[in-house]
């Protein structure tokens, strides 16, 4: 199955100030990490500063959400990118991680007005993840354009 490509949002007037934080789950750090390293070259290439970037390891997805609502209020940042790979086993526990990050970061966002990019990967296999976390498919740029728009639209809000 081809995967639709996403929708160009045009190119946001980029503030170099916004700090942003990307939350990265420390399970398939190969997955996760490469994810992060091509949203921060997106980040940067579009003019966003390399010392207003922070990285954080979460222990899982399931925590994804606490570590977002704490940087957010901690740490001041603009915008949020939750990266985690959710692979599917033998039992529901991995639907269950994966619904509730969805529903955790999205209870985080509306409570904190703060965008928080949701990118946790459920797939079956870690080959598919694969597919969607390193090289020409990766989804890391994607989420890194995705805040970007996000920032840009509500700095026109203000």
């Amino acid at each position: 199955m081809i995967e639709p490509e996403a929708p160009s949002l045009g190119k946001p007037k980029i503030n170099p100030k916004w700090k942003v934080a990307i939350i990265q789950s420390a399970w398939y750090p190969e997955c996760a990490g490469a994810l992060t390293d091509s949203a921060c070259e997106t980040l940067v290439r579009a003019g966003l500063k390399p010392g207003n970037i922070r990285i954080i390891v979460a222990p899982g997805s399931f925590e994804l959400p606490l570590f977002c609502k704490r940087v957010i209020k901690k740490l001041k940042v603009d915008g949020v990118i939750a990266f985690g790979i959710v692979i599917q086993g033998e039992t529901h526990h991995a639907k269950l991680v994966a619904e509730q990050a969805a529903k955790g970061i999205m209870e985080v966002q509306l409570e904190t007005e703060t965008p928080v990019i949701f990118k946790v990967l459920f797939v079956s296999r870690i080959e598919d993840a694969r597919k969607r976390c390193i090289g020409l498919h990766s989804k890391g740029p994607m989420a890194a354009r995705s805040l970007l728009s996000c920032l840009a639209e509500f700095k026109e809000m203000r």
